[in-house]
């Protein structure tokens, strides 16, 4: 796979809205976390020349979103729009300590978004 290919910025596809359910939607919020997080270590990348290894960092993500539910109050295995929504601000604010750039951070915010204003309450 090419470089470039590997860090290609995720964005919703119209089939990712298919059946969607509470759960659906808290597995793409750790998407895309994740593919925030890959961003920003892959924009390190070309100005450090450093590395990193996916398994690793979606370890990180899967365990900073179960905090993040916990430090809301919120259920992980039983998420609402109402959690999801403050979980996603939880993690804005993780992904901004962990130096995230603003840009990265906002794109994925809006893609997650959209897929939360599609759920019932």
């Amino acid at each position: 796979m090419a470089e470039e290919e590997r860090f290609k910025r995720w964005s919703l596809k119209e089939s990712d809205l298919d059946n969607l359910t509470p759960l659906k939607a808290r597995d793409f919020v750790t998407k895309c976390f994740f593919e925030a997080q890959k961003e920003t270590f892959a924009r390190a990348k070309q100005d450090l020349g450093i590395s990193f290894d996916a398994r690793d960092l979606m370890t990180t993500v899967e365990g900073s979103i179960k905090l993040a539910f916990r430090g809301e109050g919120e259920d992980f295995e039983r998420p609402t729009k109402a959690s999801l929504l403050k979980v996603v601000e939880a993690l804005s604010k993780k992904a901004s300590s962990w130096g995230t750039p603003q840009d990265i951070i906002d794109y994925h915010k809006l893609q997650i978004r959209k897929i939360i204003s599609l759920l019932r309450e």
